[in-house]
């Protein structure tokens, strides 16, 4: 069973405790390195990271990156270099996971890459979510937000595939298209899977989707999600 790993798309994410007094990234931190942990302790034959970046091709376990130009000093990866933001905070928590077997970094992913692969999703919500935000205070950030979480905790691919890009824009949800791409490929691998069955006991479980939201929080005015689903 394929499984998936929503984590944020920040950099402050790799500085954890360093972020001035801003405490609640050392929860967001630790929440998604504990995810990512969870990933990879099953073992996956590879681990596909999504990010909204356009890797150079191909784009494996050599691939490496640096959070220097947002002014952390932290690289991650393998020594070729070619990463950006999101791939390379993908990295990062793998690194961290002591994750190191093969790796890929794309920027979309289709049913067929769920067959042998984990899946590790690197992406933001709206950053429009309070006055301290990058876009500043939009009303509707709040609720998209929300929905996205939904979808999130209930494995709701459908509605994750269904994301308002126009909207998405004009919220500056710099995630919206790694989102949709991930709802996309898991709404079409359910459809041609047979038997999809509905589990009630500990976790949300949506046409199959064993699904758990473990963080929804904006402490920078930026919406972030930690996450897991297992996918038939």
């Amino acid at each position: 069973m394929p499984s998936v790993a929503f984590c944020p798309c920040s950099p402050l994410l790799a500085a954890g405790a360093l972020v001035g007094d801003v405490i609640e990234m050392e929860v967001v931190q630790a929440e998604a390195l504990a995810a990512v942990r969870r990933l990879v302790d099953d073992a996956p034959a590879s681990v596909v990271v999504l990010g909204s970046d356009a890797p150079q091709a191909p784009a494996d376990e050599r691939a490496g990156g640096s959070l220097a130009p947002h002014g952390i000093d932290v690289t991650a990866g393998g020594p070729d270099g070619g990463l950006g933001l999101a791939h390379t905070l993908g990295a990062w928590l793998l690194d961290q996971a002591g994750w190191t077997g093969s790796r890929a970094y794309v920027h979309e992913v289709h049913a067929s890459d769920l067959d042998d692969a984990a899946l590790l999703v690197v992406a933001d919500g709206s950053a429009r979510r309070s006055e301290r935000a990058p876009g500043h205070l939009d009303d509707r950030a709040e609720p998209f937000d929300a929905t996205i979480a939904a979808a999130l905790a209930d494995g709701d691919a459908d509605a994750l595939g269904g994301i308002d890009l126009e909207l998405a824009d004009s919220l500056l949800c710099a995630g919206a298209r790694t989102l949709r791409t991930v709802g996309d490929a898991v709404s079409a691998r359910l459809h041609a899977t047979e038997g999809a069955s509905v589990d009630g006991a500990g976790t949300a479980d949506r046409a199959g989707v064993e699904a758990r939201l473990v963080l929804d929080e904006a402490p920078l005015g930026v919406g972030w999600f930690v996450a897991q689903w297992r996918v038939p």
